[in-house]
């Protein structure tokens, strides 16, 4: 029992951040977060943000569909390793997959804008199709 005017801890919910890595394509490299970016996972999830974001792929995919939760504390790690990629020529794309909780999230703090969203890895990974150039 707590005292009057001490906020009483939040119960620990059991969900926590899981990160995964693949690779579907030549320089291509996928992390997939599922579970929660609150503050207590924002720092793992940034730091294996700016791991991804120091290897070798020339596009990375951060697969978010899974997540439950994406704090402010998540989007600004989003918004570093999205400055992150520009400055090493690195193209960056989310998934969201229509996950409501990451998208009202982007959409409410007015950055979704600030990167290039698909709903699969799939769609993310594409090659760019060439364009015909005109005849004649």
């Amino acid at each position: 029992m707590s005292e009057p005017g001490i906020p009483v801890p939040r119960p620990a919910t059991g969900d926590v951040l899981h990160l995964s890595t693949r690779y579907p394509a030549e320089d291509v490299e996928v992390l997939r977060a599922t579970g929660v970016v609150d503050i207590d996972g924002a720092t793992a999830f940034a730091e294996a943000l700016r791991g991804v974001l120091s290897g070798d792929a020339r596009q990375v995919v951060l697969d978010l569909s899974g997540l439950s939760v994406l704090s402010t504390h998540g989007v600004v790690a989003l918004l570093e390793a999205g400055h992150r990629a520009l400055m090493r020529g690195i193209a960056l794309a989310l998934v969201t997959g229509g996950n409501t909780a990451v998208d009202r999230m982007l959409h409410m703090l007015d950055v979704a804008d600030r990167f290039h969203c698909a709903d699969t890895v799939e769609a993310a990974v594409a090659p760019a199709r060439p364009t015909r150039l005109p005849v004649g």
